[in-house]
């Protein structure tokens, strides 16, 4: 009974590999980014910055003169 689960398993995972979408890179490759977002923030937060060299420390600025780090 396992053996057959797990093959049935095997077959769905393998099936649904072969009807995946490709991405059509080329056409991808000409699209520049663009800001889409509201054009000023509300609400508490005022500010936000990333440091270029370590895109993992996010530094966030808000309304009542704190700052904080992530």
């Amino acid at each position: 009974m396992k053996k057959k689960l797990l093959f049935l398993l095997f077959i769905s995972l393998l099936s649904t590999n072969l009807v995946a979408q490709t991405l059509p890179i080329p056409q991808l490759k000409s699209l520049k980014p663009r800001c889409i977002g509201p054009a000023g923030m509300s609400g508490r937060v005022t500010a936000i910055d990333v440091v270029a060299t370590q895109p993992d420390h996010i530094y966030i600025g808000t309304a009542s003169g704190g700052v904080w780090e992530s």
